[in-house]
């Protein structure tokens, strides 16, 4: 089973010097973004992007929201659906600009990347974070120690 594809790593290889320098993202997105065309690559048996089909869209999105966390053993968050597939979105449309890869993949078909308009809206909801009441803000103060040895 062949492990790379020697052209894909050469044109990921740009694509991650292109976000580290032209975009100004950090080493911890510039992993994620690997991860992702990682898990698309693996999905395609390390096919060569040039073969790019929406197709592979299509059925990547449907095996990616079969699979499983490997910590908790949980199906995939919609919010790492969501993350995955607009990472891979945004490379297919770079990689549709390159020179030796224009021709061969069409800026429409990245658009199978996306999820459902009611997922996206989940996956992007703000969520309610607790905070402490005043009552437990004045018993923490009350609580804490107000003298020293000195």
């Amino acid at each position: 089973m062949k492990k790379h594809n020697p052209n894909n790593e050469r044109i990921k290889r740009n694509y991650f010097t292109f976000l580290k320098e032209a975009k100004r993202q950090n080493e911890s997105s510039v992993d994620a973004v690997a991860m992702a065309i990682s898990r698309f690559e693996s999905y395609t048996k390390h096919k060569d992007f040039k073969a790019f089909h929406h197709q592979q869209a299509v059925g990547f999105k449907n095996h990616l929201s079969k699979q499983t966390n490997q910590q908790t053993g949980k199906p995939l968050s919609i919010a790492t659906l969501n993350s995955t597939l607009g990472q891979l979105k945004v490379f297919f449309q770079w990689l549709c600009h390159q020179p030796s890869y224009k021709s061969r993949i069409n800026y429409t078909d990245t658009e199978y990347f996306n999820l459902s308009e009611k997922e996206v809206r989940i996956a992007t909801a703000r969520r309610q974070t607790a905070v402490p009441t005043l009552e437990q803000i004045n018993h923490v103060i009350n609580k804490m120690p107000n003298q020293t040895a000195i």
